[in-house]
């Protein structure tokens, strides 16, 4: 006999919500810079964007510290977030004995609709449409094992970084190679936290002891007067950075640290597809309003502020919300019209 009913709330893997907070909360500081100019604006050589940012001693430490922890690495981790929940969602339909296909392609079908709603009305940024895309393509890809997985994905991101120069094409195509990576960590129980954290512990300095040179190198270029170089060597440092977070997020699910901080960022990750459109909103309003006030366009410091701002706004209202109700409302519009049937909304 056939179930198709959603996974039920109870089911969900607390770390994985985790994870996905934080990486929200983190992909922000990469989208804030840009929710105030044109999509042309991106054709810009990184350091003249950096020169544009980066005005009066306050915005500098912003700047770099976007450039090594942000940059490319907070969409890196929410790739292998949804990559993982690509093998997540299939497993637990098909272990119902019926095909997944169906809800697979419903599913990313209507976040595809949601990205282009988000490109075309909200802003130029989306990333929706990208997942809902490569997920489309790698829905085969979730019969291969943990090795192939990891194997496809690392030499894809590499031929990718290397011999793709137009910034626009890498964009679209590193995001499924890191979803084959984060399907292959699925497969390994390292991103759903079935590892002990000493293993976590000892894999995430490994990461950041390769990756943070790499990015702080390419930071210095960026910073001068070798952007493309440094946007180039950024990318190579990015999936260490990306497997790194992951283990410090785990190494903090497993060890029981910081229980209220892990609660929050749950429920934000929990409701993270309507977080991620609020956050599009929050930020526009707010940059241009700050823009507006000083009759000028802002520097990265004040970019910071309204980072922080929304963060606090999220953080606040998520959890709350999630205590009286089962899911974010867009994800439950969207599990609604997947399953072609009213879902339950409140707890």
């Amino acid at each position: 006999m056939e179930n198709k009913n959603p996974v039920k709330k109870t089911d969900r893997i607390v770390a994985i919500d985790v994870l996905r907070g934080f990486a929200l909360l983190g992909i922000l500081g990469a989208n804030i810079m840009f929710f105030d100019v044109e999509e042309s604006y991106l054709q810009e050589d990184w350091s003249i964007i950096v020169d544009d940012l980066a005005v009066g001693a306050a915005s500098i430490p912003f700047m770099i510290f976007m450039s090594v922890f942000v940059m490319n690495k907070m969409m890196a981790v929410f790739s292998m977030l949804f990559g993982a929940g690509i093998i997540l969602m299939t497993e637990r339909i098909e272990q119902r004995a019926t095909s997944s296909r169906g809800v697979h392609y419903t599913r990313n079908l209507l976040l595809l609709g949601i990205g282009i709603f988000h490109y075309n009305v909200l802003w130029f940024g989306d990333v929706l449409m990208i997942y809902a895309v490569s997920a489309f393509f790698l829905y085969p890809f979730r019969r291969l094992n943990a090795k192939k997985l990891i194997y496809v994905g690392s030499i894809g991101w590499l031929l990718i970084t290397i011999f793709i120069a137009d910034d626009g094409i890498q964009y679209l195509l590193r995001a499924p190679a890191m979803m084959l990576l984060g399907m292959g960590l699925y497969r390994l129980g390292i991103i759903n936290a079935k590892n002990e954290s000493d293993w976590y512990k000892k894999t995430m300095l490994r990461s950041f002891t390769v990756g943070l040179p790499v990015c702080v190198a390419a930071t210095v270029l960026m910073m001068g007067e070798h952007g493309e170089t440094g946007f180039f060597l950024n990318n190579f440092g990015v999936p260490f950075m990306a497997l790194g977070y992951v283990c410090l997020v785990m190494l903090i699910c497993t060890s029981g640290k910081l229980p209220r901080v892990q609660t929050r960022l749950a429920a934000a990750g929990q409701m993270a597809l309507t977080n991620y459109l609020m956050q599009t909103v929050l930020g526009i309003i707010i940059v241009e309003t700050m823009n507006e006030i000083k009759g000028e366009r802002i520097n990265a410091f004040w970019m910071m502020i309204a980072m922080f701002i929304i963060w606090a706004i999220e953080l606040s209202w998520s959890s709350p919300w999630m205590k009286k109700f089962r899911f974010g409302p867009v994800e439950w519009l969207r599990r609604t019209a997947t399953y072609r049937k009213v879902q339950p909304f409140r707890n």
